[in-house]
């Protein structure tokens, strides 16, 4: 479920802005890993989210050139693998002390953390603390790095985080396209009415999903059908094909709520593709 959103211009940098949406979590999910395509990578984002105790899991769209980069391969008797640069810990310690200023300034929010990210990204080399945290950045990169080569779960995981995104982006394309993209307004204040009116109907649609999902759970754990339930708890709520998206819509207070139980009492397990097709 989207749990924080932020419009950002189309000139800046999404990367700077990954920490912002986790810090600013209100909802009451504790998450524990972003993860993101090479757009969310900058020079200290791992070491950052590390730091603040969270996973960074980027998919990079050429991992190859990422880790020949950190790594080099030497061909013997045994295939051995090493730093193509040494880590430089000493640096990390004599600056340490400064480093955790900048943390504490983030965790603080005394300034915008995206100001400070991007100075941070963007600073100059010489900067013996900036030099000192992307060290640090490097080591928790390299981690990553030999985890996501040999841990096939943590690869699918950050595959199938990213899946759930872009479905959410096409189900916000799917509503934007209503009436022929015309929704949107003319100004900033008419653009940013509509963001938030369109984040508010996809929330809608997913809480519904949600919930006709989270009820047939209940139905088919009630008839101890298990292999149904372990289909359906792999099922995105992220889906529209059975919403209507178009015509009149009519707001007001009616007496007849919608009621689950009977939208899903006539629903049978005939099988895995013709229970996704009834549920979706």
């Amino acid at each position: 479920m989207p749990i924080n959103t932020k419009i950002i211009s189309a000139n800046e940098y999404e990367r700077h802005h990954a920490f912002d949406l986790l810090y600013n979590n209100s909802s009451d999910i504790q998450l524990k890993a972003l993860a993101t395509d090479t757009h969310g990578v900058n020079n200290v984002n791992f070491a950052i989210l590390d730091l603040f105790g969270y996973q960074f899991a980027p998919r990079y769209a050429k991992f190859k050139y990422v880790f020949h980069d950190l790594f080099e391969i030497e061909h013997g008797e045994t295939v051995s693998l090493k730093l193509r640069r040494l880590f430089n810990t000493s640096l990390i310690k004599r600056e340490w002390e400064n480093i955790q200023r900048i943390i504490c300034s983030l965790s603080r929010k005394t300034t915008t953390r995206s100001t400070i990210i991007t100075k941070l990204s963007n600073g100059k080399q010489n900067s013996r603390t900036l030099a000192a945290l992307r060290e640090y950045d490097r080591i928790i990169k390299c981690l990553y790095i030999l985890d996501y080569v040999n841990d096939k779960v943590l690869r699918q995981f950050v595959q199938q985080a990213l899946n759930r995104g872009e479905a959410y982006h096409q189900l916000r394309r799917a509503i934007a396209s209503i009436n022929g993209n015309q929704f949107r307004g003319g100004n900033d204040y008419q653009i940013d009415q509509w963001n938030d009116c369109a984040r508010i109907i996809a929330n809608c649609i997913i809480y519904y999903n949600s919930a006709l999902l989270s009820n047939l759970i209940e139905k088919f754990e009630q008839e101890g059908n298990q292999e149904v339930v372990n289909l359906i708890a792999g099922l995105s709520p992220v889906a529209w094909r059975h919403i209507q998206l178009a015509g009149n819509d009519t707001f007001g207070i009616q007496k007849d709520n919608i009621v689950l139980d009977k939208l899903l009492e006539n629903l049978e397990p005939w099988g895995e593709e013709s229970m996704v097709e009834q549920v979706t």
